[in-house]
């Protein structure tokens, strides 16, 4: 089968890090400052930080793999700027985020009269933008297969047409492709080019959910905590049973999530020290949610009576949910049964759109 072969292929990949068993007792080499921002001393998301170095100095493709919310565009970046090509553009193209109808000349731009609407003067696309710098595709399984098809090309020529144009246009850009898709099942359901895949995938960087590094918590805290305003900086920390709900809940939207769980809770404290009465009642909610002291899943002083704030956390944590099972924001705006732009308004509100 395809994907039994892709499978094996991903994990003895010169830059897989997914295989348990691989360097396991490897030293791994001290990172470079470009990655103070990806926090956590968890193994497997160190080694593929790791990776990510290797990968920063070479000028092949990459593919970073993790759930959304993982700090995939965030690592994206480390790795143009530890790159021979820091000095030139790093573009980020949401493959999601345009229509399929334009993403091809948002990409490879187009000529003067290609279309009804377009500007008299054309338009240079994300590639163009980015010559002489780094590419980045998140989301690239959301790629239709034409779009795919020129992709492949731009890859094996470093040349590509414009919407209206005969004319080749060459482009010097390294390629960054990041996902939250099982791209071998796209690839078995005739969605995702085979061929193309390849191409994307000579270093894969997986980064692990966050459910599976709870141990990272304290440190992701700690550096939110810190990284605010310059008046805030050491004046909050959590308490331990706090720290052990966070722990204990299964994060969906992963760091992100995490990110905007400790906004909230600045907000709502009212003591230097944050404890669980200042945590968004999400977190006490379900089957995943953490007991606490009293062997409860609530707490009285816990209850959020603002009708405002209880549906503000019921949205965040429903898009959450909802981006952590379907295969792509498309998907979820399906499900969720509403417009493009107010998901991606809601993204902005609920800090889901890094």
């Amino acid at each position: 089968m395809v994907r039994k072969e892709i499978t094996k292929k991903y994990i003895t990949g010169a830059g897989a890090v997914n295989e348990p068993e691989a360097g396991k007792d490897m030293h791994i080499e001290e990172l470079d400052a470009a990655f103070d921002e990806m926090i956590g001393a968890d193994i497997a998301f160190r080694k593929a930080l790791a990776v990510a170095q290797k990968a920063a100095k070479t000028d092949i493709a990459v593919l970073i793999i993790g759930e959304s919310g993982t700090g995939k565009e965030i690592l994206a970046r480390a790795i143009h700027q530890i790159s021979t090509r820091r000095e030139k553009p790093l573009i980020d193209v949401n493959c999601a985020a345009i229509p399929d109808t334009l993403i091809e000349s948002e990409l490879f731009g187009y000529e003067r009269g290609a279309f009804t609407g377009a500007r008299t003067e054309g338009r240079r696309g994300y590639f163009h933008e980015a010559h002489g710098g780094t590419i980045l595709l998140d989301e690239i399984g959301d790629s239709s297969l034409s779009v795919q098809s020129k992709l492949l090309r731009v890859l094996e020529s470093g040349t590509f047409k414009r919407v209206g144009g005969t004319r080749n246009v060459k482009v010097d850009v390294r390629i960054v492709s990041a996902t939250n898709q099982d791209l071998a099942e796209l690839i078995e359901q005739k969605k995702f080019r085979e061929d193309l895949y390849f191409r994307l995938n000579p270093f894969t960087i997986v980064l692990p959910p966050l459910r599976e590094r709870t141990g990272d918590i304290p440190l992701l805290v700690d550096h939110f905590l810190n990284s605010g305003d310059e008046g805030q900086k050491h004046k909050y920390k959590f308490s331990g049973p706090a720290l052990r709900c966070m722990q204990s809940y299964h994060w969906p939207g992963n760091v992100r999530e995490l990110k905007g769980v400790v906004s909230y809770a600045l907000n709502m404290t009212h003591s230097p020290v944050i404890d669980p009465s200042s945590l968004p009642k999400f977190l006490f909610s379900g089957p995943d949610g953490p007991l606490l002291s009293d062997g409860s899943g609530s707490a009285e002083d816990t209850s959020c009576y603002n009708l405002i704030e209880a549906v503000r956390d019921l949205e965040r944590k429903l898009i959450s949910d909802v981006l952590a099972v379907t295969s792509n924001k498309s998907q979820a705006i399906k499900m969720l049964g509403i417009s493009r732009r107010t998901f991606y308004l809601k993204l902005k509100e609920y800090g889901l759109d890094k």
